[in-house]
């Protein structure tokens, strides 16, 4: 009789689990480290979805692993560039707006929507093609690219002030000993060096490419990394790395959330934003392999609630895209939560777009271009 009974709990325990794990999925490839956790507890609790997230750490590999098809996602977040890349091949749905009714709640910032604007721009003028990116990408975070600086190096914070790419170039000319990095994507390390040498980022031709291979070659990287490149100065083991300007405020949350000051934190390490610079848009796409198409518009429409976009943005460190999410988190700059005080002030001085400021977004280059500055760029690195 036990043996029954116990069979029949088993069979009945079966069914529960499988029960449990009917919900349908939501799969989303993204960035490392660039969602907030309450975010995906609070939308799969609202929704009865299930979120699978998978990570990438590049645009060329977002982009790889939609054309291989080995995986449906159902959203991915890449950068402007290669949305650009992914309109120009059909990889992408166009979003049904009439699913995402909190766009009427927010108002994009200025810097987004130039963003965007310069995306079509750079498409027509390469291809003919007139895209409104607008109805394929919701932005998830945008921001700029600075220099993550070691403050314990005497002097390194002014020279920067002082002289900008320069010093962060020319090593012998400034800082000799100091320690640099550089992001490993090679359009990112292409574009510095250009932005450096006074020129867009975006051109191209071979005496370009000459120019910049010697800019490299001569900066005396010891380190080509992405993540690794934040944690190391915070660690004291690089002393300037050209990255996101999020990367330094994400681990500056993390510090702030651990105890320290705003000062402390800043007189250990800080990020100088040079006059001229890059600047991105993460968004929201649904690629044509999609199979969760409902659930991938359910999870937009979350993030255009403007409370929902300030929650993520607690805890990831870039910029959030919409005025009313900002003006949330700046509703904190006299709070009595030092955090919220902390991580208001932070977006204050870092994403203050009211500075004057010379900004490029990347767009998408033709792949023989792109195989050209990875080529290189191995040849800088392996020599």
């Amino acid at each position: 009789m036990k043996k029954i009974v116990l069979v029949a709990f088993l069979l009945s325990l079966s069914f529960v689990l499988v029960a449990c794990n009917s919900k349908p999925k939501l799969r989303i490839l993204n960035w490392g480290e660039y969602i907030n956790d309450e975010v995906v507890e609070k939308f799969e609790k609202e929704y009865g979805i299930d979120i699978v997230i998978s990570v990438a750490d590049s645009n060329e590999l977002f982009y790889s692993k939609i054309k291989s098809k080995t995986t449906a996602f159902d959203i991915v977040i890449p950068s402007d560039y290669m949305i650009e890349k992914m309109v120009e091949e059909n990889m992408l749905l166009q979003l049904d707006y009439s699913l995402l009714p909190n766009r009427s709640l927010v108002t994009y910032m200025d810097g987004v929507n130039q963003i965007f604007a310069s995306m079509t721009e750079t498409t027509f003028a390469r291809s003919g093609l007139n895209i409104n990116y607008n109805n394929y990408a919701v932005p998830y975070f945008w921001g700029t690219f600075g220099i993550i600086y070691n403050n314990r190096v005497e002097g390194l914070e002014e020279a920067l002030e002082e002289h900008g790419w320069a010093v962060y170039f020319e090593p012998n000319n400034y800082f000799s000993s100091a320690r640099r990095g550089m992001y490993a994507v090679p359009q990112f390390a292409y574009a510095s060096a250009m932005m450096y040498l006074g020129n867009n980022p975006n051109e191209y031709n071979s005496a370009l490419l000459a120019q910049t291979k010697t800019v490299l070659q001569n900066s005396n990287f010891v380190e080509w990394g992405n993540d690794t490149l934040k944690r190391n100065i915070e660690a004291n083991n690089l002393d300037m790395a050209f990255t996101y300007t999020g990367d330094y405020l994400d681990r500056l949350y993390i510090q702030l959330s651990e105890g320290k000051t705003l000062e402390e934190v800043r007189a250990t390490f800080d990020i100088y934003i040079p006059d001229t610079t890059m600047v991105f848009i993460d968004s929201m796409v649904i690629p044509n392999t999609a199979k969760n198409i409902e659930g991938a518009h359910q999870f937009i429409n979350f993030l255009l609630d403007p409370e929902n976009a300030a929650l993520n943005a607690e805890v990831v460190g870039y910029a959030v895209a919409f005025e009313e999410a900002f003006d949330i988190i700046l509703s904190y700059l006299n709070s009595e939560d030092i955090e919220m005080k902390n991580w208001a002030t932070a977006n204050s001085i870092y994403y203050n777009m009211e500075i004057e400021r010379t900004y490029y977004p990347l767009t998408s280059l033709q792949p023989s271009i792109i195989d050209s500055i990875s080529t290189m760029i191995d040849q800088v690195r392996t020599g």
